[in-house]
């Protein structure tokens, strides 16, 4: 993420940031240096010349310092192209001045040339070739794109060009009057106007390269050179001059370290409008007011006055009303930044509760496949991007697919159109799981434009489900069908014609009464597999009490039925070995075959049956 630098809601408070800012070890050592280097200029022994080394000696260990940090704060992560280039673009003239800086000294201890205030011809050199590296920088900085926002950069640059030549023009005549040489002071306004020029290209582009906290020292720095250009005198008051130089690459020495600490105090946040872009405009016509005064000629008459203190009054109230309407445009600007947070946040807020609930949500085209998948798909063994364009009717188990199929087409044709399902979906791992499904065609919803699914694991509910049915409808003991499930099917079947075995175990109770229950269970166990085994595969086998059995035959006549049962018969007439027990077991088998409109006349039937076998075997 590319870092902007704007004013947030979450930044530190001021004092905070100044006090960061004012007990920073490096900071207080340039500081300490400067303080050191003033001090022995206003205060200390020595001639011009030993001041000239002090102040030379002061520049080399704060261009150095200045280099250094630019350097480090160009290489640090998450910078910008254009806010890289800036930095070491900055770097560079440190190290020019630097150089120019350590010239200086050279001469100051060689003692060639009478010693004098005004900069040498290296150092000269070095600070046109750094104005030559920030004028470079300025033309190849970006600027707004577009005509709507190309119109304030150029008005905005055009006030801050014309205030920067009217106070340049009036500090170079005041260099005059104090006696420097025409073509140093022309020399120097025009480096001061492409400075002035390099900087409201930077600043008026609504996107400075470094924090507004940083550029402060830049501009105080500014400031004491004008100072010391312009309205101090070149002879007497030369020391002073020096330790003013002394504070000015001080305070530019500390900027790029300055940027560090609001860095790493500030978080960095989308890119916003800078105030300090539409408030310097205004800072340059307060500067040019100042100047005015002391430009014009004493003894001016009442009514110049009066129209000049009704101009400053006028614009004062202009640029109030200007002011006061920038502030209502930022007020709207928050609070558009705060809807805009907002919604960020609600869709951070459902991003997290979609990537930790566990349904499954998914969007289907409609094609059938899947084009986002939320993390949940993980309790199926597959990961989102897995199933990213696979249909969901190749995860439906075939058997549940058929019964599916019409309602799903229904739903995936019908814009608004719910369905609610619950099917057996294919596993990672070849096994099934039971979801349920709840989808919703929001296919005419510009914002979704698909089929909307959420689906739940409900494998284990649903095995309770078939458990506790099974239960209800079979016997315990044999897992056949019991009376309740048999008499369902016999009342869906007798009317197209059914056959009915009804078997009584013959000889069963005594096996109760003589080895006890768990041996008569384990014999009813083995006559239910016997059953089984001699029906066909569509026929219901079932257990009605006791030793009571019967088996239901759809759409099967007598004979057949009767050779059932007769298979059934000689099933039973093999040994039975349980528990270290071999018994001998029959059965007599009732045999009924036809329709009936009522099924308990069948079951009544082949009741009857039953019984006539088994009373004839008596006799």
């Amino acid at each position: 993420m590319q870092r902007a630098y704007g004013r947030r809601r979450d930044d530190p408070r001021p004092s905070r940031l100044a006090r960061a800012v004012l007990l920073d070890p490096l900071v207080l050592v340039v500081a300490g240096v400067a303080a050191g280097a003033i001090c022995w200029l206003l205060a200390g022994p020595g001639d011009l010349r030993t001041g000239l080394l002090v102040r030379a000696g002061a520049g080399v260990f704060a261009t150095a310092v200045l280099s250094v940090t630019a350097l480090r704060v160009a290489r640090a992560p998450g910078l910008s192209v254009v806010a890289r280039r800036f930095w070491h673009a900055a770097s560079l003239m440190g190290a020019l001045l630097l150089v120019g800086n350590i010239a200086r000294g050279v001469v100051a201890v060689t003692g060639s040339g009478a010693p004098t205030v005004a900069d040498g011809a290296v150092q000269r050199a070095c600070i046109a070739a750094g104005v030559v590296v920030l004028l470079v920088l300025a033309v190849t900085y970006r600027r707004p794109a577009g005509r709507p926002a190309e119109l304030p950069f150029v008005l905005d640059g055009a006030a801050i060009v014309v205030a920067a030549v009217v106070v340049i023009w009036f500090m170079a005549d005041r260099a005059l009057a104090h006696g420097v040489p025409r073509l140093a002071a022309l020399t120097a306004g025009a480096m001061a106007l492409v400075v002035a020029a390099a900087v409201a290209r930077l600043v008026a582009c609504g996107s400075s390269p470094m924090r507004p906290g940083a550029a402060v020292p830049v501009l105080a720095s500014m400031a004491l050179q004008c100072f010391s250009g312009g309205l101090l005198p070149m002879g007497s008051g030369s020391r002073v001059q020096l330790a003013v130089q002394v504070a000015s690459v001080a305070l530019v020495a500390v900027a790029p370290r300055v940027n560090e600490i609001l860095d790493r105090h500030v978080a960095a946040g989308p890119c916003r409008r800078q105030r300090s872009r539409g408030l310097l405009p205004y800072a340059m016509l307060a500067v040019v007011f100042l100047v005015l005064p002391a430009a014009l000629p004493h003894g001016l008459g009442t009514t110049a006055v009066l129209s000049l203190a009704g101009l400053f009054v006028s614009t004062a109230l202009v640029v109030a009303r200007q002011l006061l309407a920038s502030g209502e445009n930022e007020t709207l600007v928050s609070r558009l930044d705060a809807s805009l947070l907002t919604v960020s946040r609600q869709e951070e807020r459902v991003r997290l509760l979609l990537e930790y609930s566990t349904d499954i949500t998914s969007l289907i085209d409609a094609g059938g496949a899947m084009t986002y998948v939320t993390p949940a798909t993980r309790a199926l063994g597959y990961e989102p991007d897995q199933l990213l364009g696979v249909r969901v009717v190749t995860l439906i188990h075939d058997d549940d697919l058929p019964g599916l199929w019409p309602e799903l087409r229904q739903l995936m044709a019908t814009p608004g159109a719910t369905y609610t399902y619950q099917a057996r979906y294919r596993h990672a791992d070849g096994s099934w799981r039971w979801l349920e499904v709840m989808s919703r065609n929001l296919t005419h919803e510009p914002s979704v434009g698909a089929v909307v699914s959420n689906a739940r694991d409900v494998t284990e509910a649903r095995e309770l489900q078939d458990r506790l049915r099974h239960e209800a409808t079979h016997d315990p003991l044999t897992g056949l069908a019991n009376r309740k499930l048999f008499g369902d099917r016999l009342a869906e079947e007798a009317g197209r014609g059914v056959a009915l075995l009804h078997a009584d175990l013959d000889g069963f109770k005594p096996v109760n009464d003589t080895y006890g229950h768990h041996v008569g269970d384990a014999v009813l166990v083995e006559v239910a597999r016997r059953l089984r085994a001699a029906l066909p595969p569509d026929a219901v086998p079932a257990r009605l009490g006791g030793d009571e059995f019967a088996a239901l035959l759809p759409g099967t006549g007598a004979p057949a039925a009767e050779e059932t049962a007769r298979r059934f018969r000689a099933a039973l007439d093999l040994p039975v070995h349980v528990h270290g027990h071999t018994l001998s077991l029959g059965a007599s088998v009732g045999v009924v075959a036809g329709a009936a409109v009522e099924p308990e006349s069948l079951l009544r039937a082949a009741d009857e049956a039953m019984y006539r076998v088994k009373h004839g075997a008596r006799r």
